[in-house]
């Protein structure tokens, strides 16, 4: 030490935190340092502040000494006007490592449980569909994930001044929401440190306080109306989900509201379908009435009452039609028709057709028609949808054979043309040596036969049949030959075959698009007298029938015939596309 440096005032305090200190040195001016800007003043301080780090055992988050010096420099710089305030020059010296608390635990609902207050329809007018609710939303695939469980974090561990560990607070846990573990499975991913509640089967997801989250296949709900929306399953018919409204039998009260849409592969309401609202899945049955401008479609239907609403489907079955209903579909059966028109393959009217308009591909059963209008009974195959898409398909499949066979003829002539200009000169010079050597001439079927076994590669039997000695260019020629042929005759064989599909194709659309003419009428009752009967073009004005009387259509006499009497071809013929349920009745009758 030089002589201007008598003694130093410093001395190391630490904040008043227990555990997590924060170390200070403070500096008191003294009056006996003469030159502050002397090198050793700055090194005596800086060595007194190491004696002061090893004295407290000082070990961890020390300043880095360039640090320390820079801001001893700066107390010896400012000396003069630190001495004349007589205050403490201080600066940190060392910092703990905090600890980092964990992150608390948090839950992540994927799907939103909560109806919706409507959907807007039209952004610049502000229109909102109060039908839709966004319950359909709710339909969820299996594996998809429905709620994401964040785990909480320990936290990580700090160190203090003196080297010591200074634990972490963990983060508070987020309990796990119930759930049904036979429809929801918990997944746990250690590597992200969470759980995922994925949907085990395909349905409807609910939450509630008893179960917690749970998936049903099916809803079950007593009405729909503005409090549940619309339910709609859009890909329903791979989704085996049921639809049950347990609604009221009330004439007053409708199960399903007017203006809402159901669809789901199976549907069952028990009650009324209001005005206008659609409904749409493979099976549908609805014990009540059916209201006006209400929609029906599906494949299998059964219905109380319709009224002037519009059904469609395949396999139909309906109490009461009425009031300018309209009923599409292919096998059509209804107990009392009234006002309405009927269309489908087969269709029966069990009971009675008043006023009303039945067209059908091949059969119509009508046990009595009544009213002061009269009924209209048709066989026009072309006028039923289904029918006609069969017809359309048929039609598709006859053009797709017509142009396989073109294509294939095509590429049989270029083949043959081909065959002619490279080997038939070989195949003709042949001729000539053997008529040549053998003095004799080929007429046309020897040349066939000589061809024939060329196209089975039987070229030796060849050589020895007609004695004559094949050379290496001959052999080489007539195998050139022989292999062109076979393939120039595969390829024709390939032709005809295409040709006898299409043609047998062609008649199967000819025999369809003539169909009428195999159609049944069939009456029943002795008091259905008005009643006008129609194959396509050529009708039947209305007549006093007897009971138990077929119609059929004679193309050939060009009008329709009551059959008595059925022979084998004419039963063979007429009855070849009715269906059991057709035939059965037809039986009965005769």
């Amino acid at each position: 030490m030089t002589q201007n440096i008598e003694l130093l005032d410093l001395m190391l305090h630490l904040d008043e935190r227990q555990g997590a200190e924060h170390a200070f040195i403070s500096i008191r001016p003294n009056t006996r340092i003469i030159k502050p800007r002397d090198p050793e003043v700055l090194r005596f301080i800086l060595e007194a502040i190491k004696r002061e780090i090893k004295e407290h055992k000082i070990r961890h988050g020390i300043n880095k000494a360039n640090a320390i010096t820079s801001k001893v420099k700066r107390y010896l710089a400012d000396y003069q006007e630190i001495n004349a305030r007589k205050t403490f020059y201080s600066f940190p010296l060392a910092s703990p490592t905090l600890p980092q608390k964990g992150d608390d635990g948090t839950i992540e609902v994927l799907v939103d449980l909560k109806l919706k207050p409507g959907k807007i329809k039209d952004e610049k007018t502000g229109n909102i569909d109060y039908h839709d609710l966004g319950f359909s939303e709710t339909l969820i695939h299996a594996g998809k994930p429905l709620v994401i469980i964040n785990h909480a974090t320990p936290g990580i561990d700090g160190t203090d001044i003196f080297n010591q560990p200074l634990k972490a607070q963990a983060g508070a846990q987020e309990k796990t929401p119930r759930y049904d573990r036979k429809t929801i499975t918990c997944e746990e991913n250690p590597k992200r440190n969470r759980a995922v509640l994925k949907a085990a089967i395909t349905g409807f997801l609910y939450q509630e306080s008893d179960r917690g989250y749970f998936i049903d296949k099916d809803v079950l709900t007593q009405q729909v109306d503005f409090s549940t929306g619309n339910i709609e399953i859009q890909d329903f018919s791979n989704i085996d989900t049921v639809i049950k409204v347990s609604g009221h039998n009330d004439i007053m009260r409708d199960s399903v509201k007017p203006g809402f849409t159901l669809k789901a592969k199976e549907i069952v309401i028990e009650g009324n379908v209001g005005r206008g609202a659609i409904i749409e899945g493979e099976k549908i049955i609805i014990t009540g009435i059916v209201d006006a401008k209400a929609r029906i479609i599906g494949q299998k239907i059964e219905i109380g009452k319709v009224v002037g609403a519009h059904i469609e489907g395949s396999d139909i079955k309906i109490n009461s039609v009425l009031q300018n209903a309209t009923v599409i579909g292919q096998r059509v059966r209804i107990n009392v028709c009234m006002s309405s028109t009927v269309s489908g393959e087969e269709v029966f009217i069990n009971q009675e057709l008043r006023s009303g308009t039945v067209t059908a591909a091949n059969f119509i059963f009508c046990h009595k028609a009544t009213g002061s209008s009269h009924s209209t009974l048709t066989i026009a195959p072309c006028a039923i949808p289904s029918f006609r898409q069969k017809l359309e398909k048929q039609q598709i499949q006859v053009e797709n054979y017509i142009q396989d066979y073109k294509k294939c003829y095509q590429e049989f002539e270029k083949e043959q043309q081909l065959h002619h200009r490279h080997h038939q000169p070989g195949i003709d010079n042949f001729y000539r040596q053997v008529e040549g050597l053998k003095k004799i001439t080929f007429n046309e079927k020897q040349k066939k036969a000589i061809e024939q076994l060329l196209a089975q590669g039987l070229i030796n039997d060849i050589g020895k049949r007609l004695n004559f000695k094949l050379h290496t260019k001959t052999r080489k020629n007539l195998k050139l030959f022989s292999e062109s042929l076979k393939q120039l005759q595969e390829l024709l064989s390939e032709v005809k075959e295409l040709q006898e599909d299409y043609k047998n194709e062609e008649n199967i659309l000819h025999e369809m698009e003539e169909s009428h003419t195999r159609g049944l009428i069939m009456i029943a009752d002795e008091s259905s007298g008005e009643i006008k009967i129609c194959y396509r073009e050529v009708c039947l004005s209305p007549v006093v029938l007897n009971q138990n009387r077929l119609f059929s259509y004679d193309r050939k006499k060009e009008r329709i015939i009551a059959l008595k009497k059925f022979g084998a071809i004419t039963h063979q013929r007429l009855f070849a596309n009715l269906s059991p349920q057709a035939l059965t009745i037809v039986n009965k009758f005769t």
